[in-house]
């Protein structure tokens, strides 16, 4: 089979969940098909037997005469079958081509794009909705996060229930396991990590929660660290909270801390974040919103529900130091990508 797989962001780096999980779905295509991609700029992957890059990242990048003109030719030209497109920008390529070439045409949802605007108080979150209606109905398929999602979809978009599918977000435990545990920098204090894309407004909202509701509460021996691509106005207001910036290795910096802090009360989706750390063996407390959509039973002992800055505080007081808590097995049959795109790809 032969696909063309459409993504409105750069192949690289990975520095937040969307991304990831684009990278993954494409690597786990290309294993299978003959995969022609489309991200921002060639990725250069060897693995892909064409490329159709983006030259603009965003919003630019919503409606290109030219990049579609491109793709419909190497459509007909490669003789693809099937349009994969990630996120909302590339659904609406996805969706045109599709109605230009009545090729199939398969969407993966990382969220509820209209309903995380709306929660987080976007003014245009109407004509979100009204664009990911179209994009939706167009698609053959359909594919998202959580149940819940899938339940916003369907009543949302008034979508066939057969035409939906749950594909969780997941984690790389195959990389985790070449690397193996590696060796901790520890700290004379206690570190708490949060980490993801600060220009986004759920994130941003936490670090500002972090910033002005749990800092002020900690006692002295407590380090809260920030990584992250953007929210360089943060670093200004927050002098209490380490900025790192982006870190190229994740998992290094999970490892190094004690816990993960998940201060969210908007957005949606599932937080790939917790399920990575909780993949490192490290302990994540989170709001109800922030760990929607991941399995509860699954994450054990290594996943705490608070909703105000009290119990997120007193929870980080009693955290052990370099505390380990082994992921259970249902939680790495559940959440790992090699097994989430080989069972759930609608191919």
């Amino acid at each position: 089979m032969r696909i063309l797989f459409l993504s409105p962001f750069a192949a690289k780096p990975l520095y937040g969940g969307a991304v990831v999980r684009n990278h993954h779905l494409a690597q786990a295509l290309s294993r299978r098909y003959e995969v022609w991609a489309s991200f921002v700029g060639p990725s250069g992957d060897s693995r892909f037997a064409g490329e159709v890059p983006l030259r603009r990242e965003g919003a630019l990048a919503l409606f290109d005469p030219r990049f579609l003109s491109r793709a419909y030719r190497e459509i007909h030209r490669a003789g693809i079958e099937v349009i994969v497109s990630t996120s909302l920008i590339a659904g609406l390529h996805g969706a045109l081509l599709k109605l230009a070439t009545g090729r199939r045409f398969w969407m993966d949802e990382h969220n509820v794009e209209w309903h995380c605007s709306k929660r987080y108080g976007h003014r245009l979150w109407w004509l979100i909705f009204l664009l990911e209606g179209l994009v939706l109905q167009v698609a053959d398929h359909v594919t998202c996060v959580s149940d819940e999602d899938r339940e916003r979809l369907i009543k949302s978009f008034f979508l066939p229930p057969g035409k939906v599918t749950v594909a969780p977000n997941g984690v790389d435990f195959s990389a985790l396991a070449e690397v193996g545990t590696p060796a901790v920098k520890r700290s004379a204090r206690k570190r708490v990590l949060f980490f993801g894309v600060l220009d986004y407004p759920p994130n941003r909202q936490a670090v500002e929660f972090l910033g002005d509701e749990i800092a002020p509460k900690l006692s002295p021996g407590v380090e809260i660290r920030v990584a992250g691509r953007g929210g360089k106005d943060l670093v200004e207001r927050f002098p209490a909270l380490n900025f790192l910036g982006f870190v190229d290795d994740i998992h290094a910096l999970v490892h190094e801390s004690d816990g993960l802090v998940v201060p969210i009360f908007s957005g949606g989706g599932t937080r790939m974040k917790i399920l990575e750390t909780i993949a490192c063996g490290r302990p994540v407390v989170s709001t109800a919103c922030g760990a929607e959509g991941i399995d509860r039973q699954a994450a054990g002992e290594a996943l705490t529900i608070a909703e105000t800055a009290e119990e997120m505080v007193a929870w980080i007081e009693r955290l052990p130091k370099g505390l380990h808590i082994e992921p259970s097995e249902r939680f790495k049959e559940l959440y790992d990508w090699e097994t989430i795109w080989q069972n759930k790809a609608p191919l």
